[in-house]
Protein backbone atom coordinates (compact mmCIF):
# COMPACT_ATOMS: atom_id res chain seq x y z
CA UNK A 1 0.00 0.00 0.00
CA UNK A 2 1.25 3.74 -1.02
CA UNK A 3 1.53 5.83 2.24
CA UNK A 4 -0.28 8.66 1.85
CA UNK A 5 -1.79 9.12 5.32
CA UNK A 6 -1.29 12.36 6.82
CA UNK A 7 -0.53 13.91 2.92
CA UNK A 8 -2.81 16.03 0.79
CA UNK A 9 -2.89 13.31 -1.84
CA UNK A 10 -5.21 9.68 -2.71
CA UNK A 11 -5.09 7.28 -5.29
CA UNK A 12 -7.56 4.75 -6.39
CA UNK A 13 -7.08 1.10 -5.55
CA UNK A 14 -6.82 0.13 -9.22
CA UNK A 15 -4.07 2.55 -10.22
CA UNK A 16 -2.33 2.43 -6.55
CA UNK A 17 -1.77 -1.28 -7.49
CA UNK A 18 -0.24 -0.49 -10.59
CA UNK A 19 2.35 1.83 -9.11
CA UNK A 20 3.24 -0.59 -6.86
CA UNK A 21 3.65 -2.96 -9.83
CA UNK A 22 6.00 -0.68 -11.38
CA UNK A 23 7.72 0.69 -8.18
CA UNK A 24 8.90 -3.36 -7.53
CA UNK A 25 10.00 -3.12 -10.92
CA UNK A 26 12.46 -0.33 -10.80
CA UNK A 27 13.44 -1.55 -7.00
CA UNK A 28 14.41 -4.66 -8.42
CA UNK A 29 16.83 -3.32 -11.30
CA UNK A 30 18.14 -1.00 -8.60
CA UNK A 31 19.03 -3.96 -6.61
CA UNK A 32 20.48 -5.78 -9.39
CA UNK A 33 22.84 -3.12 -10.58
CA UNK A 34 24.12 -2.36 -6.75
CA UNK A 35 25.00 -5.85 -6.46
CA UNK A 36 26.85 -6.89 -9.69
CA UNK A 37 29.76 -5.25 -9.36
CA UNK A 38 29.47 -2.79 -12.10
CA UNK A 39 29.04 0.11 -10.86
CA UNK A 40 32.68 0.90 -10.70
CA UNK A 41 34.29 4.79 -9.17
CA UNK A 42 34.83 4.84 -13.00
CA UNK A 43 31.20 4.42 -14.39
CA UNK A 44 29.67 6.45 -11.31
CA UNK A 45 31.85 9.63 -12.24
CA UNK A 46 31.95 9.45 -16.39
CA UNK A 47 27.88 9.08 -15.51
CA UNK A 48 27.48 11.69 -13.26
CA UNK A 49 29.92 13.70 -14.55
CA UNK A 50 27.91 14.13 -17.84
CA UNK A 51 24.68 14.82 -16.11
CA UNK A 52 25.58 17.03 -13.38
CA UNK A 53 25.67 20.61 -15.83
CA UNK A 54 22.79 19.29 -17.64
CA UNK A 55 20.31 19.03 -14.39
CA UNK A 56 21.33 22.06 -13.35
CA UNK A 57 20.92 23.87 -16.74
CA UNK A 58 17.28 22.31 -16.98
CA UNK A 59 16.26 22.84 -13.76
CA UNK A 60 16.85 26.60 -13.96
CA UNK A 61 15.43 26.77 -17.50
CA UNK A 62 12.45 25.46 -16.58
CA UNK A 63 12.15 29.05 -14.06
CA UNK A 64 13.51 30.53 -16.95
CA UNK A 65 17.21 30.71 -17.53
CA UNK A 66 18.54 30.76 -20.80
CA UNK A 67 21.63 29.03 -20.10
CA UNK A 68 22.01 25.81 -22.20
CA UNK A 69 23.90 22.72 -20.71
CA UNK A 70 27.39 24.13 -22.17
CA UNK A 71 26.90 27.27 -21.25
CA UNK A 72 26.39 26.05 -17.89
CA UNK A 73 29.22 24.25 -17.36
CA UNK A 74 31.59 26.86 -18.60
CA UNK A 75 29.79 29.16 -15.62
CA UNK A 76 29.91 26.57 -13.01
CA UNK A 77 33.55 25.84 -14.07
CA UNK A 78 34.91 29.54 -14.38
CA UNK A 79 32.76 31.42 -12.96
CA UNK A 80 32.22 33.99 -15.70
CA UNK A 81 29.31 35.70 -17.11
CA UNK A 82 28.22 34.31 -20.56
CA UNK A 83 27.96 36.69 -23.22
CA UNK A 84 24.15 37.60 -24.44
CA UNK A 85 22.65 36.61 -21.19
CA UNK A 86 21.51 37.90 -18.08
CA UNK A 87 24.07 37.74 -15.05
CA UNK A 88 21.80 36.50 -12.59
CA UNK A 89 21.35 32.81 -14.66
CA UNK A 90 24.95 32.71 -14.28
CA UNK A 91 24.81 33.46 -10.45
CA UNK A 92 22.07 31.11 -10.22
CA UNK A 93 23.94 28.24 -12.00
CA UNK A 94 26.91 28.34 -9.64
CA UNK A 95 24.37 28.23 -6.41
CA UNK A 96 22.49 25.29 -7.80
CA UNK A 97 25.67 23.25 -8.29
CA UNK A 98 26.50 23.88 -5.32
CA UNK A 99 23.26 22.74 -3.30
CA UNK A 100 23.47 19.45 -5.78
CA UNK A 101 27.09 18.80 -4.60
CA UNK A 102 26.07 19.22 -0.69
CA UNK A 103 22.90 17.45 -1.49
CA UNK A 104 24.99 14.27 -2.67
CA UNK A 105 26.80 14.45 1.03
CA UNK A 106 24.01 14.77 2.73
CA UNK A 107 22.61 11.60 0.64
CA UNK A 108 25.44 9.71 2.06
CA UNK A 109 23.72 9.41 5.38
CA UNK A 110 21.29 7.02 4.44
CA UNK A 111 20.06 6.78 8.36
CA UNK A 112 18.52 10.09 8.15
CA UNK A 113 15.78 11.42 6.63
CA UNK A 114 15.13 14.67 5.06
CA UNK A 115 13.85 17.22 7.48
CA UNK A 116 13.28 21.37 7.69
CA UNK A 117 16.74 22.07 8.43
CA UNK A 118 17.97 19.76 5.42
CA UNK A 119 15.37 22.13 3.35
CA UNK A 120 16.48 25.22 4.78
CA UNK A 121 20.42 24.17 4.17
CA UNK A 122 19.57 23.63 0.08
CA UNK A 123 17.24 26.24 -0.58
CA UNK A 124 19.79 29.31 0.85
CA UNK A 125 22.33 27.50 -0.99
CA UNK A 126 20.19 27.49 -4.13
CA UNK A 127 19.73 31.44 -3.52
CA UNK A 128 22.75 32.18 -2.84
CA UNK A 129 23.16 35.33 -1.13
CA UNK A 130 19.91 36.70 -1.56
CA UNK A 131 18.44 37.82 1.73
CA UNK A 132 15.50 35.38 1.55
CA UNK A 133 17.15 32.39 1.35
CA UNK A 134 16.82 29.41 3.97
CA UNK A 135 13.76 31.09 5.52
CA UNK A 136 9.94 30.99 5.23
CA UNK A 137 8.63 33.35 3.61
CA UNK A 138 6.01 36.37 5.97
CA UNK A 139 4.03 37.26 3.07
CA UNK A 140 1.35 35.95 0.94
CA UNK A 141 1.89 34.71 -2.59
CA UNK A 142 0.00 33.38 -5.33
CA UNK A 143 1.39 30.68 -8.18
CA UNK A 144 0.91 32.20 -11.34
CA UNK A 145 -1.36 30.51 -13.38
CA UNK A 146 -2.86 28.33 -10.63
CA UNK A 147 -6.16 28.69 -8.70
CA UNK A 148 -4.58 27.17 -5.58
CA UNK A 149 -3.63 29.21 -2.91
CA UNK A 150 -0.98 28.40 -0.96
CA UNK A 151 -0.63 29.38 3.36
CA UNK A 152 -0.86 32.99 3.63
CA UNK A 153 0.75 33.66 6.96
CA UNK A 154 3.94 32.47 8.55
CA UNK A 155 1.87 30.37 11.41
CA UNK A 156 0.26 28.65 9.09
CA UNK A 157 3.38 27.74 6.71
CA UNK A 158 5.26 26.73 9.69
CA UNK A 159 2.29 24.11 10.58
CA UNK A 160 2.05 23.06 6.91
CA UNK A 161 5.87 22.03 7.08
CA UNK A 162 5.82 20.61 10.43
CA UNK A 163 3.20 18.25 8.71
CA UNK A 164 5.23 17.83 5.55
CA UNK A 165 8.44 16.55 7.84
CA UNK A 166 6.64 14.34 10.41
CA UNK A 167 5.25 12.60 7.13
CA UNK A 168 8.84 12.15 5.95
CA UNK A 169 10.12 10.71 9.38
CA UNK A 170 7.36 8.14 9.72
CA UNK A 171 7.64 6.99 6.46
CA UNK A 172 10.89 6.73 6.29
CA UNK A 173 10.77 3.07 4.73
CA UNK A 174 8.51 3.97 1.78
CA UNK A 175 10.08 3.36 -1.84
CA UNK A 176 12.44 6.38 -2.61
CA UNK A 177 10.18 7.31 -5.61
CA UNK A 178 7.21 7.45 -3.58
CA UNK A 179 8.89 9.93 -1.24
CA UNK A 180 10.48 11.69 -4.15
CA UNK A 181 7.17 12.32 -5.36
CA UNK A 182 4.70 13.30 -2.33
CA UNK A 183 7.89 15.38 -0.50
CA UNK A 184 7.99 17.32 -4.29
CA UNK A 185 4.79 18.19 -4.71
CA UNK A 186 3.51 18.59 -1.59
CA UNK A 187 6.70 21.29 -0.68
CA UNK A 188 5.33 23.28 -3.98
CA UNK A 189 1.77 23.03 -3.10
CA UNK A 190 2.81 24.60 0.12
CA UNK A 191 5.12 27.44 -1.22
CA UNK A 192 6.90 27.83 1.62
CA UNK A 193 9.40 30.61 0.05
CA UNK A 194 9.22 33.81 -1.82
CA UNK A 195 11.51 32.10 -4.43
CA UNK A 196 13.36 28.85 -5.44
CA UNK A 197 10.19 26.47 -4.73
CA UNK A 198 10.34 24.72 -7.96
CA UNK A 199 14.32 24.22 -7.69
CA UNK A 200 14.60 23.17 -4.01
CA UNK A 201 11.34 20.22 -4.65
CA UNK A 202 13.54 18.90 -7.33
CA UNK A 203 16.70 19.27 -5.43
CA UNK A 204 14.37 17.44 -2.33
CA UNK A 205 13.65 14.73 -4.92
CA UNK A 206 17.16 13.78 -5.75
CA UNK A 207 18.10 13.89 -2.44
CA UNK A 208 15.45 11.43 -1.81
CA UNK A 209 16.76 9.01 -4.94
CA UNK A 210 20.09 9.36 -4.46
CA UNK A 211 19.95 8.52 -1.14
CA UNK A 212 18.45 5.40 -1.70
CA UNK A 213 20.91 4.61 -4.32
CA UNK A 214 19.13 5.89 -7.21
CA UNK A 215 20.65 7.83 -9.75
CA UNK A 216 18.99 11.58 -9.77
CA UNK A 217 16.25 12.40 -12.03
CA UNK A 218 16.07 15.45 -14.49
CA UNK A 219 12.65 17.30 -15.58
CA UNK A 220 13.78 18.57 -18.71
CA UNK A 221 12.40 22.59 -19.81
CA UNK A 222 10.27 20.39 -23.08
CA UNK A 223 8.82 18.69 -20.07
CA UNK A 224 7.74 21.99 -18.13
CA UNK A 225 3.83 21.93 -19.47
CA UNK A 226 3.37 18.64 -18.39
CA UNK A 227 5.19 18.97 -15.25
CA UNK A 228 3.02 22.16 -14.36
CA UNK A 229 -0.54 20.01 -15.12
CA UNK A 230 0.38 17.54 -12.85
CA UNK A 231 1.60 19.12 -9.87
CA UNK A 232 -1.75 21.79 -10.61
CA UNK A 233 -3.70 18.31 -10.84
CA UNK A 234 -2.58 17.25 -7.44
CA UNK A 235 -3.03 20.78 -6.16
CA UNK A 236 -6.56 20.87 -6.90
CA UNK A 237 -8.11 17.18 -6.87
CA UNK A 238 -5.75 16.26 -4.35
CA UNK A 239 -4.76 13.09 -7.33
CA UNK A 240 -1.20 12.62 -7.45
CA UNK A 241 -1.02 9.68 -10.31
CA UNK A 242 0.01 11.99 -13.25
CA UNK A 243 2.77 13.66 -11.03
CA UNK A 244 4.07 10.32 -9.81
CA UNK A 245 3.36 8.94 -13.19
CA UNK A 246 5.85 11.54 -15.08
CA UNK A 247 8.69 10.75 -11.33
CA UNK A 248 8.83 7.10 -12.30
CA UNK A 249 9.17 7.58 -15.73
CA UNK A 250 12.35 10.54 -15.19
CA UNK A 251 13.45 7.63 -12.55
CA UNK A 252 13.15 4.69 -15.20
CA UNK A 253 15.05 6.99 -17.86
CA UNK A 254 17.65 7.75 -15.84
CA UNK A 255 17.99 4.11 -14.05
CA UNK A 256 18.56 3.04 -18.08
CA UNK A 257 21.38 5.64 -18.37
CA UNK A 258 23.33 4.12 -15.29
CA UNK A 259 22.78 1.03 -16.79
CA UNK A 260 24.32 1.61 -20.37
CA UNK A 261 26.54 3.88 -18.53
CA UNK A 262 28.14 0.75 -16.69
CA UNK A 263 28.08 -1.57 -20.23
CA UNK A 264 30.06 0.88 -21.82
CA UNK A 265 32.71 1.41 -19.11
CA UNK A 266 33.04 -1.93 -18.43
CA UNK A 267 33.36 -3.19 -22.66
CA UNK A 268 33.81 -0.24 -24.41
CA UNK A 269 34.39 0.35 -27.99
CA UNK A 270 34.24 2.89 -30.64
CA UNK A 271 31.96 1.13 -32.37
CA UNK A 272 29.42 1.08 -30.02
CA UNK A 273 29.86 5.40 -29.59
CA UNK A 274 29.42 5.38 -33.15
CA UNK A 275 26.00 3.97 -33.01
CA UNK A 276 25.19 5.95 -30.10
CA UNK A 277 26.03 9.22 -31.85
CA UNK A 278 23.91 8.03 -34.59
CA UNK A 279 20.70 6.99 -32.07
CA UNK A 280 21.04 10.54 -30.97
CA UNK A 281 20.30 11.65 -34.75
CA UNK A 282 17.70 9.43 -35.29
CA UNK A 283 15.87 10.39 -32.00
CA UNK A 284 16.20 14.00 -33.27
CA UNK A 285 14.86 13.33 -36.49
CA UNK A 286 12.25 11.05 -34.49
CA UNK A 287 10.96 13.91 -32.90
CA UNK A 288 10.94 16.48 -35.46
CA UNK A 289 9.07 14.30 -37.70
CA UNK A 290 6.08 13.62 -35.26
CA UNK A 291 6.18 17.40 -34.18
CA UNK A 292 5.88 17.84 -38.01
CA UNK A 293 2.78 15.24 -38.60
CA UNK A 294 0.76 16.58 -35.20
CA UNK A 295 1.01 20.57 -36.54
CA UNK A 296 -0.23 19.14 -40.04
CA UNK A 297 -2.69 17.31 -38.33
CA UNK A 298 -3.97 20.25 -36.53
CA UNK A 299 -3.69 22.12 -39.62
CA UNK A 300 -5.93 19.93 -41.32
CA UNK A 301 -8.08 19.38 -39.05
CA UNK A 302 -8.45 23.25 -37.95
CA UNK A 303 -10.04 23.68 -41.87
CA UNK A 304 -13.09 21.13 -41.48
CA UNK A 305 -13.30 22.22 -37.79
CA UNK A 306 -14.20 26.18 -38.72
CA UNK A 307 -16.81 25.43 -40.94
CA UNK A 308 -18.89 23.60 -38.36
CA UNK A 309 -17.92 26.15 -35.81
CA UNK A 310 -15.55 23.96 -33.98
CA UNK A 311 -12.50 24.62 -32.56
CA UNK A 312 -9.23 22.90 -32.25
CA UNK A 313 -6.31 22.51 -29.54
CA UNK A 314 -3.27 21.22 -29.09
CA UNK A 315 -0.64 20.80 -26.69
CA UNK A 316 2.87 19.65 -27.51
CA UNK A 317 5.22 17.40 -25.04
CA UNK A 318 7.71 16.74 -26.46
CA UNK A 319 8.00 12.99 -27.00
CA UNK A 320 11.04 11.01 -26.18
CA UNK A 321 13.15 13.17 -23.60
CA UNK A 322 15.77 10.41 -23.16
CA UNK A 323 18.60 9.13 -25.02
CA UNK A 324 18.44 6.03 -23.06
CA UNK A 325 14.34 5.95 -23.57
CA UNK A 326 14.97 5.83 -27.31
CA UNK A 327 17.65 2.88 -27.21
CA UNK A 328 15.68 1.14 -25.22
CA UNK A 329 12.72 1.38 -27.94
CA UNK A 330 15.52 0.58 -30.24
CA UNK A 331 15.71 -2.87 -28.19
CA UNK A 332 12.16 -3.06 -28.15
CA UNK A 333 12.17 -2.60 -24.71
CA UNK A 334 8.79 -1.23 -22.94
CA UNK A 335 9.08 2.24 -21.00
CA UNK A 336 6.74 4.28 -19.50
CA UNK A 337 4.52 6.33 -21.65
CA UNK A 338 6.10 9.32 -23.12
CA UNK A 339 3.70 12.08 -23.91
CA UNK A 340 4.15 13.52 -27.07
CA UNK A 341 0.96 15.64 -28.06
CA UNK A 342 -2.55 16.05 -26.96
CA UNK A 343 -5.33 16.71 -29.72
CA UNK A 344 -8.89 18.26 -28.69
CA UNK A 345 -11.58 19.20 -30.32
CA UNK A 346 -14.48 21.10 -29.33
CA UNK A 347 -18.02 22.03 -31.01
CA UNK A 348 -20.78 24.25 -28.81
CA UNK A 349 -23.49 22.05 -27.55
CA UNK A 350 -21.27 18.99 -27.66
CA UNK A 351 -18.49 17.26 -25.06
CA UNK A 352 -14.91 17.81 -26.27
CA UNK A 353 -13.18 14.58 -27.50
CA UNK A 354 -9.64 14.31 -26.89
CA UNK A 355 -6.69 12.33 -28.19
CA UNK A 356 -3.81 11.81 -26.87
CA UNK A 357 -0.17 10.53 -28.99
CA UNK A 358 1.99 8.49 -26.64
CA UNK A 359 5.20 7.10 -27.48
CA UNK A 360 5.77 3.38 -26.79
CA UNK A 361 7.79 0.39 -28.60
CA UNK A 362 6.77 -1.16 -32.02
CA UNK A 363 4.33 -4.14 -31.69
CA UNK A 364 5.62 -7.44 -33.39
CA UNK A 365 4.01 -6.50 -36.53
CA UNK A 366 5.55 -3.69 -37.45
CA UNK A 367 8.95 -5.31 -36.40
CA UNK A 368 8.57 -7.83 -38.49
CA UNK A 369 7.24 -5.58 -41.21
CA UNK A 370 10.88 -3.11 -40.61
CA UNK A 371 13.20 -5.23 -39.65
CA UNK A 372 14.21 -2.85 -36.74
CA UNK A 373 12.82 -1.93 -33.40
CA UNK A 374 12.15 1.62 -32.48
CA UNK A 375 10.06 4.12 -31.59
CA UNK A 376 5.73 4.11 -32.55
CA UNK A 377 3.09 6.38 -31.84
CA UNK A 378 -0.03 5.02 -30.27
CA UNK A 379 -3.11 6.79 -29.28
CA UNK A 380 -5.10 7.28 -26.07
CA UNK A 381 -8.65 8.64 -26.10
CA UNK A 382 -9.44 10.75 -22.90
CA UNK A 383 -12.31 8.85 -20.54
CA UNK A 384 -12.71 11.32 -17.55
CA UNK A 385 -14.97 8.69 -15.66
CA UNK A 386 -11.99 6.49 -15.84
CA UNK A 387 -8.61 6.03 -13.67
CA UNK A 388 -6.55 6.57 -15.08
CA UNK A 389 -8.15 8.94 -17.44
CA UNK A 390 -5.72 8.34 -20.57
CA UNK A 391 -7.32 4.88 -22.23
CA UNK A 392 -5.51 3.36 -24.77
CA UNK A 393 -6.98 3.20 -28.47
CA UNK A 394 -7.55 0.39 -30.40
CA UNK A 395 -10.46 0.43 -32.73
CA UNK A 396 -11.19 3.76 -32.32
CA UNK A 397 -7.81 5.30 -33.11
CA UNK A 398 -8.33 8.02 -35.94
CA UNK A 399 -7.20 6.24 -38.93
CA UNK A 400 -4.18 4.02 -37.98
CA UNK A 401 -3.84 2.38 -34.36
CA UNK A 402 -0.04 2.62 -34.75
CA UNK A 403 2.03 4.89 -36.44
CA UNK A 404 6.17 5.20 -36.86
CA UNK A 405 8.90 6.31 -39.12
CA UNK A 406 12.20 4.02 -41.21
CA UNK A 407 14.77 5.34 -38.21
CA UNK A 408 15.89 8.09 -39.38
CA UNK A 409 13.79 8.32 -42.54
CA UNK A 410 11.11 11.18 -40.68
CA UNK A 411 8.71 11.39 -44.30
CA UNK A 412 8.30 7.61 -44.25
CA UNK A 413 5.72 6.84 -42.37
CA UNK A 414 4.26 3.34 -41.75
CA UNK A 415 0.59 2.74 -40.80
CA UNK A 416 -1.11 -0.26 -38.59
CA UNK A 417 -4.82 0.24 -39.35
CA UNK A 418 -7.46 -1.31 -37.25
CA UNK A 419 -7.92 -4.54 -39.61
CA UNK A 420 -4.31 -5.27 -38.96
CA UNK A 421 -3.53 -3.92 -42.78
CA UNK A 422 0.08 -2.16 -43.16
CA UNK A 423 0.18 0.89 -45.65
CA UNK A 424 2.89 3.77 -45.88
CA UNK A 425 2.66 7.46 -46.52
CA UNK A 426 4.02 10.69 -46.52
CA UNK A 427 3.45 13.25 -43.79
CA UNK A 428 0.80 14.98 -45.41
CA UNK A 429 -0.90 11.71 -46.24
CA UNK A 430 -0.68 10.60 -43.05
CA UNK A 431 -1.98 13.81 -41.89
CA UNK A 432 -4.73 14.27 -43.83
CA UNK A 433 -6.11 10.91 -43.34
CA UNK A 434 -6.04 11.30 -39.54
CA UNK A 435 -7.54 14.85 -39.68
CA UNK A 436 -10.25 13.06 -41.66
CA UNK A 437 -10.86 10.40 -39.14
CA UNK A 438 -10.54 12.56 -36.56
CA UNK A 439 -13.99 14.56 -38.30
CA UNK A 440 -15.77 11.28 -38.60
CA UNK A 441 -15.68 10.93 -34.94
CA UNK A 442 -17.06 14.08 -34.19
CA UNK A 443 -19.89 13.96 -36.60
CA UNK A 444 -20.67 10.35 -34.93
CA UNK A 445 -20.51 12.15 -31.49
CA UNK A 446 -22.92 15.01 -33.58
CA UNK A 447 -25.48 12.53 -34.72
CA UNK A 448 -25.53 9.88 -31.77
Amino acid sequence: MIPLSGTPYALSGDIEHEFLARIKEIEERVFLLRNSGTLTETTLLSYYGKKRFEQVAESNAIEGSTLDVGETELAILKGITVTGHDPAYVRDAISLDKALTRLVEIARDRSKVTSIPDLLELHGLILGDRPSGGQFRKDRVRITGATHVPPKTLEAIISAMEEWERWSCTQCEAPAPIRAAVLHAWLTHIHPFVDGNGRTARAVSNLELVRAGYPPIIIRKKERDRYVAALAESDEAGDISSFLALILERVVGALTGLEISAKQNQQYSPLAERIRINQEKQLEVWNKSVSLLSAMIELNLSKHMEQIGGKVYKKDFGGIADIEDFISLCHRTSISRSWSFIISMGIPGAQELAYLGFIGHRSAALYQNLHEGGPSLHWAVARPETVPKWQRALSEAPYAKEITTRLGKGDEWVAVLPDDSIREHTTSELAENIANSLMEAIEKRLTS
